[in-house]
C-alpha cells in the first residue's frame, strides 16, 4: 500500500468515527453548516476551498444527515475526493483523532518504503 492509499484509509477511518457522532446525534449536522458558512464568508479562504464547501453544503442542504453519512461510507472515488475538503473537523473527538493519527503514522515508514 502507498501512502496516498494510508492517507485515504486514515481519512476514511476518521470520517467513520464523524458518522457515529452523527448517527447517534444528527443535530450536530448545525455545527458543520455553521463552520462552512463561516468560511465561505471568509474572504481569506480560496475559492478552490469554498467550491469544496459548496458542494458539502449541497449534499447537507438537498439531502441532510442521510445523505451525508451516505458519502462518509462510500469508498468510490467521488467520496474519497470529497472527504479530501472535509468540513467535519468541528465533530471529531479529539482523543479519537489523535488514536487514529498514532495508529497511521506507524505506517508511515512501512508505505514510504514501498516506494512512495
Amino acid at each position: 500500500m502507498n501512502w496516498h492509499q494510508v492517507i485515504d484509509e486514515r481519512s476514511y477511518e476518521m470520517h467513520q468515527v464523524i458518522a457515529d457522532v452523527l448517527r447517534r446525534s444528527p443535530g450536530q449536522l448545525v455545527l458543520v453548516k455553521t463552520w462552512i458558512d463561516r468560511m465561505l464568508g471568509n474572504p481569506d479562504y480560496s475559492e478552490q476551498n469554498k467550491d469544496a464547501l459548496r458542494e458539502w453544503q449541497r449534499v447537507i442542504d438537498l439531502e441532510g444527515v442521510r445523505g451525508v453519512l451516505a458519502v462518509l461510507d462510500d469508498r468510490g472515488e467521488e467520496a474519497v475526493r470529497m472527504r479530501q475538503s472535509t468540513p467535519f473537523a468541528v465533530l471529531m473527538p479529539q482523543d479519537k483523532r489523535l488514536e487514529i493519527l498514532d495508529k497511521y503514522e506507524a505506517r508511515r515508514t512501512r508505505a514510504s518504503l514501498a516506494g512512495v
